[in-house]
């Protein structure tokens, strides 16, 4: 067995000397039988600091590249060992396994063109069989992370049952109300002709009409087909049905509106600069914690997801202990 092997110099160091777009290219590190260039670091970390870049200047951006490149060396250790191990191990690929996801890549992302594809490459600086040679890693990866991921793993009752105590905030719903909402726009402000005096804005008929759905609403006349017939919002094709909300989904006037209603009630018309609303609320449901047979299955997911997550990076924490690794 190989003995694990860093010799590093500080970050402080070589971060100049990645930075700078004129140096000649160098080893960053070796792992095992494989070596990781600066340009490597680079490419891997460059749509990071891109953004980066956008969002930070000065002393904060060089910390935070710094970082970046650190985590992007720390990543491409990793993908190296994952490598090694799938060589030792003697797995293998099939090539047409490569050959498939190229024409999937091709059909779905240049539309079939497979001379766009190849001009795609060459405007990167990447022959098609570089490209082949990533494609086949990523792969190689991917299901070497995917075998560890797919180990069985069995969630105990205990663990369920802890999780769901722990994090009872996580699964308390506040009020909410099914809604159905009656929207009539205002009409346009009339433009007084030239020459003529600005007179008292006449009584805006769209009120009237919203007046007279209100005593429809009184006569016990159908909310739902009130909003499909006078309607003027985006739900009254569905009887202004807005589903389940809960608060601060409407505007903060008609949510003290909305949530003083009782299930079965309508409110009164509520006019707003854009025009007049009428709400019904079928149905409410009060704050409320979910039991834990409703959200058992998906406590149950997270819980299998963070373990094999756990597995996972044990597994490449082994691989590490097992490789020679020199940092430049």
């Amino acid at each position: 067995m190989k003995q694990w092997m860093v010799i590093a110099t500080a970050v402080l160091i070589w971060f100049p000397a990645w930075a700078a777009t004129d140096l000649v290219d160098g080893v960053a590190a070796i792992v095992n039988d494989k070596v990781i260039t600066y340009s490597e670091v680079r490419q891997y970390v460059q749509p990071a600091v891109l953004q980066l870049r956008r969002d930070f200047s000065g002393d904060a951006l060089m910390e935070k590249v710094r970082a970046a490149q650190l985590d992007a060396l720390n990543n491409l250790i990793d993908r190296a060992l994952i490598i090694h191990e799938y060589n030792t191990k003697g797995y293998t690929l099939p090539d047409n396994i490569v050959d498939t996801q190229i024409d999937e890549i091709i059909a779905t992302d240049f539309s079939g063109d497979r001379v766009a594809f190849v001009k795609t490459l060459q405007a990167e600086n990447i022959t098609l069989s570089q490209y082949r040679d990533r494609l086949r890693e990523r792969i190689i990866i991917q299901a070497m992370r995917n075998r560890k991921m797919n180990q069985d793993v069995v969630i105990s009752p205990y663990r369920l049952e802890k999780y769901y105590q722990e994090n009872l905030a996580d699964f308390t719903v506040e009020d909410q109300i099914k809604l159905r909402m009656i929207f009539i726009k205002k009409s346009a402000p009339a433009t007084p002709a030239a020459g003529e005096e600005e007179a008292a804005p006449p009584a805006d008929p769209q009120r009237a009409l919203a007046t007279e759905i209100l005593q429809k609403l009184n006569e016990k006349d159908s909310f739902e087909s009130l909003a499909r017939v006078y309607s003027t919002g985006r739900e009254a094709k569905d009887g202004g049905d807005w589903g389940w909300i809960g608060r601060n989904i409407l505007s903060k006037q008609l949510d003290e509106v909305a949530f003083n209603l009782r299930a079965g009630e309508h409110s009164q018309l509520i006019e707003t600069p854009e025009g007049y609303y009428l709400l019904f609320v079928e149905d409410v449901k009060p704050t409320h914690t979910k039991p834990l047979a409703e959200v058992r299955d998906n406590i149950e997911k997270l819980l299998l997801q963070q373990q094999r997550t756990k597995m996972q990076d044990e597994w490449v924490k082994n691989l590490r202990t097992k490789a020679y690794i020199r940092l430049y």
